[in-house]
């Protein structure tokens, strides 16, 4: 490669060390990889040393270090996939290419990887070719597929357009409607006036962890420095939910204008949408939408802008976030201090993901009464769902806090429902018997990922489907996280394989325990989430899957002690 394109693009970032995600995505676009002689070029570039280049090139997925095909080619590795067909569509892809996943065709145009879930469980099975999806993939499909970009055809003009879904949408959310634009209220509101009526409203953070957002905006306000920024979560990683595809596609000026208007409320000059590299093909449609905000001048000395992440689902976690924004291994940082006191680059910063943002442009647009007469005590307004599964109507669903199970089921058409799992992975797995439990932050929270599984499906399929996530997506910072996961998969195995003992159900739930208790971040406190609760929602098919020949003992083993055990032991554990 001419190392004078490289530099090109160091200084395209005038050499901005804290761009480096950046640089290393325009910098790969010229021939598809970055090896060691070229990251040698990189680090003169920006005055570092080679290692702390490699050190972030290796942690992202969908960074290259060697020729991995003019067309780089994911299959979607979701247990919706999966479960839709996709080792057909592997098996047709590697019959074509004549290679096997992980490697890179003879002629070297194509590569055939595998990736999480990719934000398209509505239209499984899919893929991204050139980081353009390919939805509702069928065998049949593939010979043609490749014939054409052989041919010369872009991935964007060979793949289908991806559909929306919107099942069942309004108030807040609706594609008909006509919404007042944000500008005649937030503009006219101070600071002040902003966060009281976010506060008023009850909102709640919608990526999960459910804190109260006026709160939060509040509290950065509070702090005094030399810069603040907003930042947008768009790194919805979740296997199964699919939400901030749509918002994005057909919300996005909402989303800008909650933005601005938490930039406004905490005195930030600039407001960051981070994207998912998933969602690549939504940029030119995101920038267009900045564009034509920011041509309206709704609010001046402001600036909006958009980065990509690079594939990995710990970037999803805030701090994780900030770090590859300041381009760096995304690890979640210790905290305290959290992100409204030292944030982005240090400074005050306000994280909220993409829903957050949209109600809260339209609470500020609209008023609060409308939200505040939706969903239950704790949780004020609505919910956007991402159901998918075996269901008649995969997509989007906007309802009301408190939503019934029952009711879930009755709207998405769910066929002879057996396995529920809310909240993706991380969140809980249920019976679909429980159907009078509801989705709120009260007794189900989510962060809008439900997928529905029918009574053919096998339970120990679907959660070592999920352990594989998270021993795969572990950023390896810390080791109970790191280890801790593999041990409970192979734990989980045992009773896949029908070799498991009591002894192993015990096992489950300490290392469960210690995971949760003892990890770095989010993702090893919730990964052990999904283990513990089947282990509740279904004892029986755990029971019937241990060798019951290896321990004549087995049917005194009280399995309900053991559960009301574990609940005590995490009493007190982070959330």
């Amino acid at each position: 490669m001419s190392h004078l394109g490289l530099r090109k693009v160091v200084q395209h970032f005038q050499k901005d060390r804290g761009r480096l995600l950046d640089i290393l995505w325009e910098a790969q676009k010229l021939r598809g990889f970055l090896d060691s002689s070229d990251l040698s070029v990189l680090a003169d570039e920006l005055t570092c040393a080679v290692a702390d280049i490699e050190e972030v090139q290796s942690f992202y997925h969908f960074l290259k270090s060697k020729a991995s095909g003019r067309h780089q080619i994911y299959l979607d590795t979701s247990i919706i996939s999966q479960f839709a067909g996709q080792s057909e569509i592997r098996q047709a892809f590697e019959t074509a290419l004549g290679i096997k996943v992980g490697e890179v065709s003879a002629d070297g145009e194509f590569g055939l990887f595998e990736t999480s879930c990719i934000g398209m469980s509505d239209q499984a099975p899919a893929a991204l070719i050139d980081l353009i999806p390919f939805p509702n993939l069928k065998p049949e499909e593939v010979p043609q597929i490749l014939e054409r970009l052989k041919k010369g055809e872009s991935a964007s003009e060979v793949a289908k357009p991806v559909q929306s879904h919107l099942q069942k949408m309004g108030p807040f959310f609706d594609p008909v409607k006509k919404y007042p634009s944000a500008e005649p209220n937030f503009l006219k509101r101070s600071a002040p006036e902003i966060i009281s009526l976010i506060k008023s409203s009850g909102l709640r953070g919608r990526g999960g962890a459910g804190f109260t957002t006026g709160t939060k905006w509040e509290a950065c306000a509070k702090f005094s420095a030399k810069k603040k920024f907003v930042i947008c979560n768009a790194d919805e990683g979740e296997p199964g939910t699919f939400k901030d595809r749509i918002l994005l596609t057909h919300f996005c000026q909402s989303v800008l204008e909650g933005m601005l208007a938490a930039a406004k409320a905490v005195g930030a000059a600039e407001a960051i949408l981070y994207l998912r590299a998933e969602y690549t093909y939504l940029a030119s449609h995101i920038e267009n939408e900045i564009q034509k905000i920011s041509t309206l001048k709704i609010a001046e000395g402001i600036q909006l802008s958009l980065r990509l992440g690079a594939g990995a689902y710990v970037c999803g976690e805030e701090s994780a976030l900030l770090e590859s924004l300041e381009g760096k291994r995304g690890e979640p940082r210790l905290r305290p201090p959290f992100p409204v006191e030292k944030g982005y680059l240090g400074f005050p910063t306000v994280v909220n993901n993409v829903e957050t943002f949209a109600l809260a442009a339209r609470i500020l647009a609209e008023g609060a009464e409308n939200f505040l007469s939706l969903g239950t005590p704790q949780s004020k307004g609505t919910r956007l769902l991402s159901i998918s599964g075996d269901i008649e109507h995969p997509g989007i669903y906007e309802v009301p806090w408190g939503i019934t199970i029952q009711e879930v089921l009755d709207l998405s058409g769910a066929q002879e429902p057996a396995i529920l799992q809310v909240g993706g992975p991380s969140g809980t797995c249920i019976s679909a018997t429980d159907r009078q439990r509801k989705i709120a932050f009260e007794d189900l929270s989510t962060g809008g990922s439900l997928m529905i599984f029918s009574k053919d499906r096998d339970l120990f399929s679907i959660l070592d489907n999920f352990m594989e996530f998270f021993v795969r997506e572990s950023c390896g910072n810390c080791t109970p996280c790191r280890a801790g996961n593999v041990f409970l998969r192979q734990l989980l195995q045992k009773f896949q394989t029908g070799q498991a003992r009591p002894e192993d159900l015990e096992r489950i739930q300490d290392w469960s325990a210690i995971v949760s208790r003892t990890s770095r971040c989010g993702l090893g406190v919730s990964s052990p989430n999904v283990l513990t609760t089947s282990l509740k929602a279904f004892p029986a098919e755990y029971q019937n899957r241990m060798d019951k020949n290896a321990d004549p003992q087995l049917q005194n083993f009280d399995l309900a002690k053991a559960t009301r055990d574990y609940d005590e032991l995490m009493k007190g554990a982070p959330k």
